[in-house]
């Protein structure tokens, strides 16, 4: 059960949270694409601080003791839905480097030819 203090409390806290990622966006040090999940869950977040009888009723619904486990429960997932997405925008990046990195090569290689046979054309 949550005090009206710590409702107030959590509800301040998660309105900050939202505010900052709203402020790194639009700084540009966080994209929109990135910035989604965090989004919805500060939105989440208000809405059960607001709601707290909707934790209650997901609590029981699933059959889970307290609402304090059912709360870490929903972190747990959330966090490894967070690595997953990561884990996933990581592996692009990885592949676009290496793509990238074969093509500069390339590229050197093209440019280190043409001087040579360029070289060769002044000697003559």
């Amino acid at each position: 059960m949550m005090t009206t203090l710590f409702r107030t409390i959590l509800i301040i806290l998660v309105l900050l949270y939202i505010l900052l990622i709203i402020l790194l966006m639009r700084k540009g040090r966080m994209s929109l694409k990135y910035s989604l999940m965090w989004f919805l869950a500060g939105l989440v977040l208000l809405i059960c601080a607001i709601f707290p009888g909707i934790i209650r009723f997901f609590t029981h619904m699933l059959g889970i003791y307290s609402e304090t486990n059912a709360i870490f429960f929903v972190g747990v997932i959330f966090l490894l839905l967070i690595i997953l997405s990561l884990t996933s925008i990581v592996s692009g990046l990885n592949e676009r480097l290496r793509s990238l990195t074969q093509t500069q090569a390339l590229l050197e290689k093209r440019v280190r030819d043409l001087e040579a046979a360029s070289d060769k054309e002044n000697k003559a």
